[in-house]
């Protein structure tokens, strides 16, 4: 598990009993962005979620499949405004969830802080600069 800035940490695919750890640690808030079905014994996105909401954590289950999309970005800034924190965000090895966290976090942090903390990560997604940094613009022209 990786911390990066903002209260999150991202990691890869968690099991529904490595939860209440997770709670005890004082993670609040679960990102599930693995799709379903992606891998044999992968847990139902159902069971992460029963697992989370007996545990009193928030649970979004915000797949991504393919490549990014507005519509995935939008729900992934939404999720991140609206939980409490500190936040888990996991995927099959985290690289997807540090991909949305980056999008999440352009406005508060700014393009290239937060390709500055992906690169002291394990994801690396420099690849992706170029669409932070016109996120970050719309979303400066849209204030």
């Amino acid at each position: 598990m990786y911390e990066l800035p903002g209260d999150v940490f991202v990691c890869g695919q968690l099991l529904p009993a490595q939860l209440q750890s997770l709670s005890k640690q004082g993670i609040q808030g679960v990102i599930n962005n693995r799709p379903e079905n992606e891998a044999p014994l992968q847990p139902a996105s159902e069971d992460m979620e029963q697992a989370a909401q007996a545990l009193s954590l928030t649970y979004h289950f915000i797949p991504m499949l393919g490549g990014l999309s507005s519509e995935l970005i939008e729900e992934s800034v939404s999720a991140y405004k609206t939980m409490p924190r500190p936040i888990v965000a996991f995927c099959a090895s985290g690289m997807r969830s540090a991909a949305l966290w980056a999008f999440a976090h352009v406005k508060p942090l700014g393009a290239d802080e937060v390709i500055k903390a992906l690169e002291e990560s394990p994801y690396n997604l420099i690849q992706i600069y170029p669409l932070l940094k016109e996120y970050e613009l719309e979303a400066k022209n849209s204030e």
